[in-house]
């Protein structure tokens, strides 16, 4: 019994320190993110993740590898739809511009990553994922999810990478 009470206020503290590392980098990821947008006091965060091992600013697992594509078929289906498959595309429709834009990007980062990732390595920090909507230059709000990742102390952005939300 006399374990136990000697066992809970390290639980505390483990905790308590969780959640401040928690804490200490969403305020950090907010700082990062509004940083990059073009309208930034239009930054509203609905999600931020638990902090989570990296191996690697660019190692993703097979699972994560699959659920961004499926998630970047998502975005495609949108922007097919409300082009009727290419066939309507209004160049003036800033949604669909923008939402292809951040495809592309994201594509890209993804490309990067798996394509010079050599598997899971020794562990080079943390990273949270961040779920966010803001406005463009073109005033049309956007829905994004941002994977930040950071140091070891948690203390340092080392990458990002943003993929769109349809």
């Amino acid at each position: 019994m006399r374990k136990w009470f000697l066992l809970l206020p390290l639980l505390f503290l483990s905790a308590l320190f969780a959640c401040n590392r928690k804490a200490r980098m969403a305020g950090l990821a907010e700082e990062h993110i509004r940083q990059s947008l073009e309208v930034p006091n239009s930054l509203a965060i609905q999600a931020v993740s638990e902090p989570d091992s990296a191996f690697g600013s660019g190692y993703l697992s097979p699972h994560e590898v699959n659920s961004l594509t499926a998630l970047l078929q998502k975005v495609n289906a949108v922007i097919m739809s409300r082009t009727k498959s290419m066939t309507e595309f209004n160049p003036d429709d800033h949604y669909v511009i923008d939402l292809a834009d951040r495809q592309m990007r994201a594509l890209t980062d993804l490309r990067s990553m798996t394509g010079k990732s050599k598997g899971k390595g020794e562990w080079t920090g943390w990273r949270i994922k961040v779920d966010y909507s803001a406005k463009g230059s073109d005033g049309e709000r956007f829905r994004a999810e941002r994977w930040i990742f950071f140091d070891k102390k948690g203390k340092n952005v080392t990458r990002s990478f943003e993929l769109p939300l349809p």
